[in-house]
């Protein structure tokens, strides 16, 4: 792959997590699988196999893809992340404050930072063209995203930042502190504005590398001038913001991150409803299918995705994308209700909708046994 960011050979961003910045290039310039226009069924049906086998396939990439809704919760954290980097930007020497984004998991957290972060740098990009010459292009990178792997340790969060960054570390064996200050110089060469660390649930705090990974973090805030934006799952109970030893034991890392919470859609409301129907919408929308009753999911079905998803936004693409692929390899050519029931799901989803049937099937039955006996008849 070339250093330009060449997209030639790009796979979806979801099949492969960026790893360096010739991957994060590829992200930003990754185009879907464009929609095939749909034929008229009798034109479909006279396709002869091969025609139709490559339509088909067509199609099932562009299902695949399935459209990345910019819902109200993805605005809501653009503007909180666009207001930290002008506040950071030429803000005095010292810690910039960050983010951290906090959430249960399949509620679109990884995916949410990287659509902003991909939004942030193409306008950078339209803005500043010149920064972005080819006889630059190795030096200016805006945006670092590095996810977290299990169980990391200082010298592997460095490591892999350098590899983000293709810093050339010796080959012998370099102290934490050697890789530290090739790692810091390359960002403010590179002019990195915006860091991204997902999964920070991985930093296992309680034991003693993790408590120094988390001050590292606290480190590259303090000397890296740019903003650090984390996600991660239940971190606001985790040690990265609680040492656990009372209300006052913060950690600095909780003094310099604001802290908030991505929570999967409810229905408790109408304007929430409203919204939950909206993504029900947008996906429905982009299905290439000869039968299917266009918004008959988010007219009539919205309330049974939910609790088929538990208001997951990454179920319900999961849901919808296979429903889609299944249609049409079984002909159906429609997602209805019936089709629906019969994709099974992750473990977790499967069972936290079996909590909502099982839960609604219980009232029932409560609601029978407490009415009162029907009055019989008297004879005449």
């Amino acid at each position: 792959m070339s250093d330009d960011g060449s997209t030639a050979n790009a796979r979806h961003p979801g099949l492969v997590e960026p790893r360096t910045k010739e991957d994060w290039r590829c992200y930003l310039g990754y185009q879907s699988p464009a929609r095939p226009a749909l034929p008229s069924w009798s034109d479909y049906q006279a396709m002869d196999t091969g025609a139709r086998r490559r339509f088909n396939h067509d199609r099932g990439r562009h299902h695949s893809a399935l459209v990345l809704a910019w819902t109200p919760p993805v605005l809501h954290f653009e503007e909180l992340i666009l207001e930290r980097l002008q506040a950071n930007e030429d803000a005095p020497a010292g810690a910039r404050p960050g983010l951290l984004i906090d959430g249960p998991p399949t509620v679109g957290k990884s995916t949410l930072v990287k659509m902003i972060a991909r939004r942030f740098e193409l306008g950078l990009r339209e803005d500043f063209p010149e920064r972005f010459a080819a006889d630059r292009l190795g030096d200016y990178v805006p945006v670092v995203y590095l996810s977290v792997p299990d169980s990391v340790t200082p010298k592997q969060i460095s490591l892999a930042l350098a590899r983000y960054l293709h810093i050339p570390v010796s080959s012998g064996k370099p102290t934490k502190d050697d890789i530290d200050e090739l790692v810091l110089t390359a960002i403010r060469r590179c002019g990195v504005q915006l860091l991204i660390f997902d999964d920070l649930h991985f930093l296992d705090c309680t034991q003693r590398e993790g408590r120094a990974s988390n001050d590292h973090i606290k480190y590259l805030a303090n000397h890296a001038a740019c903003t650090i934006v984390g996600t991660g799952v239940d971190l606001e109970t985790s040690p990265l913001l609680s040492e656990g030893r009372g209300a006052d034991r913060n950690t600095q890392t909780a003094g310099r991150f604001s802290h908030h919470r991505l929570q999967p859609f409810t229905v408790a409301t109408k304007q929430q409803a409203e919204q939950w129907i909206g993504v029900v919408a947008t996906l429905e929308d982009a299905l290439v299918l000869h039968r299917h009753a266009h918004g008959s999911l988010a007219r009539r079905h919205w309330r049974y995705l939910h609790e088929r998803t538990g208001g997951s936004i990454a179920a319900l693409h999961d849901l919808i994308r296979l429903a889609a692929i299944r249609a049409v390899r079984q002909g159906a050519e429609a997602v209805t209700r019936e089709l629906l029931d019969t994709i099974t799901s992750s473990y977790a989803t499967e069972r936290q909708y079996a909590k909502v049937v099982g839960g609604r099937h219980q009232q029932r039955t409560s609601s029978t046994r407490s009415a009162p006996p029907a009055k019989q008849a008297k004879p005449a």
